[in-house]
C-alpha cells in the first residue's frame, strides 16, 4: 500500500507550492494531500480557497468553472452546487495571520490534529514573508521615511515556521525564499545566516539541508555557499 503524504502549506499565497505537491501522480493515485494551507491576504486566499475546491475533481471540474473564469458568468454559489467539495476546501484552507496570538492558537489545534492523524507522514511547505527580504521591497523601504529593518516584523515571520516545523517534526520541508535574501541584513547580521542556524538547530540538527538552486550562482567571498536553503 503506497504511503500517503500530508501537505502542510504554510505562507501559502494562492497556492503554487501545493499546486505542484497535489498534481503528482504515481501508480494512479495521488501520494501527496494536502491538508492544511494558510494565508492571511483576501485576494489570495480566494483563489488558495477555490483552487482547493476544484482539485477535488480531479482534473474534471464542473463547467461553469471554466465559464466563470472567462468572465461568461459571475461566480456560482458553489456551497450550493457542491456543499461537500466546498466544505472540504473551507476546512482545507485558513484565513489567518501567522504569528498572531489568534494565529498561533488556532494552527496549534490544527497541527495537532494533523500528528494524530499522519504522524510524521508530513510534508512542510511554503515561504515565509518576502516583502522584507527582495530587492524591490528593499528599495520599497529605502523610500519610507522613518523605516527601519529592525522594526519590520516580516524579516523574523521566518520563525513561526521554523515553530511549526519543529511542532510538526515532518519527513521533509521545502522553504521557498527569494532572490534578495543572501543580501538582506538586519543591524550588520545576514538573516540567511541567521535563517540557517535556526533550521540547523531544528530537532537537534536532525534535517539536513539541500539547496535547490542551479549550480551556476557564484560563492561568496569566504568559500561558502550562498545558495538558498531546502531541507529534507
Amino acid at each position: 500500500m503506497q504511503t500517503e503524504f500530508a501537505i502542510v502549506d504554510l505562507f501559502a499565497g494562492p497556492g503554487g507550492l501545493a499546486e505542484g505537491f497535489s498534481s503528482v501522480r504515481k501508480d494512479g493515485t495521488h501520494p501527496f494531500r494536502v491538508v492544511l494551507s494558510v494565508e492571511k491576504e483576501d485576494s489570495a486566499f480566494e483563489t488558495l480557497r477555490l483552487r482547493s475546491f476544484v482539485r477535488q475533481f480531479d482534473g474534471c471540474p464542473p463547467a461553469d468553472y471554466y465559464r466563470f473564469l472567462n468572465g461568461e458568468i459571475p461566480e456560482p454559489d458553489w456551497s450550493s452546487a457542491f456543499p461537500v467539495e466546498w466544505k472540504r476546501a473551507c476546512l482545507e484552507t485558513v484565513k489567518l495571520e501567522l504569528g498572531s496570538s489568534k494565529g498561533i492558537a488556532e494552527i496549534d489545534i490544527r497541527l495537532r490534529q494533523i500528528s494524530n492523524k499522519f504522524g510524521r507522514n508530513v510534508i512542510l511547505i511554503g515561504g515565509p514573508p518576502c516583502q522584507a527580504y527582495s530587492l524591490v521591497g528593499r528599495a520599497r523601504n529605502k523610500g519610507t521615511q522613518g523605516y527601519e529593518a529592525s522594526k519590520d516584523h516580516r524579516h523574523f515571520l521566518y520563525r513561526e515556521y521554523i515553530r511549526i516545523l519543529q511542532r510538526l517534526m515532518p519527513v521533509a520541508f521545502v522553504m521557498e525564499n527569494v532572490k534578495g535574501l543572501l543580501s538582506s541584513s538586519v543591524n550588520g547580521e545576514r538573516v540567511f545566516d541567521q535563517v540557517l542556524d535556526d533550521l540547523s538547530s531544528v530537532g537537534g540538527g536532525s534535517y539536513r539541508l539541500i539547496p535547490l538552486t542551479p549550480r551556476s550562482v557564484p560563492e561568496l567571498s569566504n568559500g561558502t555557499d550562498p545558495r538558498p536553503t531546502i531541507s529534507s
